[in-house]
């Protein structure tokens, strides 16, 4: 491509973008955690891989130089915020959040509640290939420390399903309405919710399946689905952790936990 000769054409994901626009265009850059997700760099050399750009036919000199996640990128543009700050770090949204939620440690694990379930688990240095429907992925590199990795399962209804409670089925007035109306009950009585209602992601990948409540008696009301809806977000939850946990070969001590379900107290 001419543009591509002519180096009047570059290639990022948002951060890149961002970081292009904070730099008055003088930085072309991204972090190996957003470089990793882009399907064209090679994890495990920390390159771009050159067998993909090459099927792809994708030019190596489009894409941004990729830097540690915690570097000295550059400054902004002096017009911006009156004077040049520096730029010192850039990752990922759930990387960001499990470095944010101190998975330091190997077997680390942080779940962030939201629309969707997104499940890190930090396998330090090792890049762990799953064997059960995971993502092996770099969670960070720190300047000129060695790559940390991470396994990844992907969660596609979680929070939505409180939300379609609300919105849809109007069984609650509000999501937080939830907790009190799962906790009126003693069990769900039987009722089992399956929320796939844009299939199901980690660790099944089914993009046929659909959304199933099964149990249903002459008993059952409103808190019993409520409260099977809640424990639905759970067992997606428990399946992840289970393969994750298989996967690794490693023990999960403890899961720590953020996004805007997790004010939900019974979940």
């Amino acid at each position: 491509c001419i543009h591509c000769a002519n180096g009047e054409l570059a290639f990022g994901t948002v951060d890149t973008w961002l970081l292009w626009n904070l730099s008055g265009g003088k930085v072309h850059a991204t972090d190996v955690s957003n470089a990793s997700r882009t399907m064209l760099y090679n994890i495990h050399t920390q390159d771009w891989d050159d067998e993909l750009l090459a099927r792809l036919h994708i030019p190596r000199s489009i894409l941004p130089q990729v830097l540690p996640s915690s570097a000295l990128y550059g400054e902004t543009d002096a017009g911006l915020f009156g004077a040049a700050v520096p730029i010192g770090g850039m990752a990922g949204d759930q990387q960001a959040a499990t470095f944010g939620q101190a998975c330091y440690q190997v077997g680390s694990v942080k779940n962030t509640y939201g629309t969707g379930c997104f499940m890190l688990m930090n396998t330090g240095e090792r890049a762990v290939e799953s064997g059960g429907g995971l993502l092996t992925t770099v969670a960070w590199r720190l300047s000129d420390q060695p790559t940390v990795y991470a396994l990844e399962g992907s969660v596609f209804v979680a929070g939505a399903a409180i939300q379609w409670l609300r919105d849809e089925l109007q069984l609650i007035r509000t999501a937080a309405e939830s907790e009190s109306v799962a906790a009126s009950v003693p069990d769900t009585g039987g009722v089992y919710v399956v929320p796939a209602f844009v299939g199901l992601g980690a660790p099944y990948w089914d993009s046929f399946a659909r959304g199933t409540i099964v149990g249903l008696t002459r008993g059952s009301n409103r808190a019993h689905i409520v409260r099977a809806t809640l424990e639905s977000i759970a067992f997606q939850t428990r399946d992840v952790v289970e393969v994750m946990i298989r996967d690794a070969g490693l023990q999960l001590e403890a899961l720590r936990v953020d996004g805007g379900a997790v004010a939900n107290d019974w979940l």
